[in-house]
């Protein structure tokens, strides 16, 4: 325990603050759901819009859903012109452990090393991968219509250095094999990442509620600025015991993607966890779902991260199949949400949207 002296004797104030060391921060995060379309000596370009800025970037590759290990055979990061086009001069080769390329294993993620790239907050990167062998893509499937990502065909070879949209023939609203931007800076906070579901991903919306809020926290001073990362999926549950359309529609279920999507991401100090109504809505009882929060709960603090929970959004009996005793078992978690006192803040969605004719 810390013991207090009678008499304290302080330093004399100083004139100048130190500066923060620079840490890595995630400035830029897409939930993988599953595997979906295969990359065959392909190029991929990813857009990635950073939170925050800093004076370098790294990335984080997907294969969590591949078939076999992925090999990126090179990859570059640009800044966005138009569509898949690159700032002229912007252009930088991306190395992992010092080499051109990798191999990313099945089920596994691979941090590049750092790029020395400054990049201003809100601003747009071109992420460049070459799929030099034939994998199954990690993708995350959504859902406001934005462009994600452009593709070449499969035998087009190593476009990562192209500085126009040529030979790339796709576009995508569905993000691939790009799961992370970091960025390494010495001011502003943590970044917080949200978990969640449809409500989250922006599903039938152009603009998410992580949008606004993140617009709100860049009015603030700039060391209290921080990142709002969305790891949400469509259809998404917090447990794992939801038929087919909750395991292979909505990804993995909240706690097992937790580790990955939050809890290692790069200068984490929050997680907003909004999860639990489609466990209700496919059948779950509100017990299963608290015992699912106090487990992320745990998992969270265990990693030294703060946790906000979310109240779940009120439905209507008859829209969706929901009835008024799915209605209740929802009512019984906000209150545990609520009143229980388990996580570190929460947010009461539920009130602020509830019907009050």
């Amino acid at each position: 325990s810390l013991k207090t002296s009678s008499t304290l004797v302080s330093a004399p104030p100083s004139t100048t603050t130190p500066p923060s060391p620079p840490v890595w921060r995630v400035a830029w995060g897409s939930a993988m759901a599953w595997g979906y379309g295969t990359a065959s000596d392909a190029t991929v370009r990813e857009l990635a819009t950073v939170a925050i800025g800093g004076s370098s970037v790294r990335i984080r590759i997907s294969n969590v859903f591949g078939n076999q290990p992925l090999v990126i055979g090179a990859a570059t990061v640009g800044l966005q012109s138009t569509k898949a086009a690159i700032v002229a001069g912007s252009l930088h080769m991306v190395a992992f452990n010092a080499a051109s390329s990798v191999t990313v294993p099945r089920g596994g993620v691979v941090y590049s090393d750092a790029i020395p790239m400054p990049v201003s907050p809100m601003q747009t990167i071109a992420v460049s991968l070459f799929v030099s062998n034939t994998d199954l893509m990690t993708v995350h499937p959504c859902c406001t219509g934005a462009t994600a990502s452009f593709i070449t065909p499969n035998d087009a070879g190593n476009l990562t250095r192209g500085l126009t949209s040529s030979g790339y023939v796709a576009s995508s609203p569905w993000g691939r094999l790009l799961d992370a931007v970091d960025v390494v800076g010495s001011t502003g906070q943590g970044s917080i990442v949200v978990v969640g579901d449809s409500i989250t991903d922006g599903y039938h919306t152009a603009v998410r509620w992580t949008d606004v809020l993140q617009k709100r926290i860049d009015t603030l001073p700039p060391d209290e600025r921080r990142a709002v990362i969305n790891e949400a999926i469509t259809a998404n549950t917090l447990t794992a015991t939801q038929p087919d359309d909750a395991t292979d529609g909505g990804g993995p279920p909240g706690l097992s993607r937790l580790p990955r999507d939050a809890l290692s991401q790069s200068g984490v100090s929050e997680v907003v966890l909004f999860l639990g109504t489609n466990d209700l809505y496919f059948g779950a009882k509100p017990q299963s779902v608290i015992a699912g929060l106090q487990q992320a709960i745990a998992m969270a603090h265990q990693a030294g991260v703060r946790v906000v929970g979310v109240t779940l959004l009120p439905r209507r009996p008859g829209d969706e199949a929901w009835n008024p005793i799915q209605q209740g078992y929802l009512e019984q978690v906000n209150n545990w949400i609520l009143t229980s006192g388990s996580f570190d803040a929460t947010l009461d969605f539920a009130t602020a949207v509830a019907d009050v004719y």
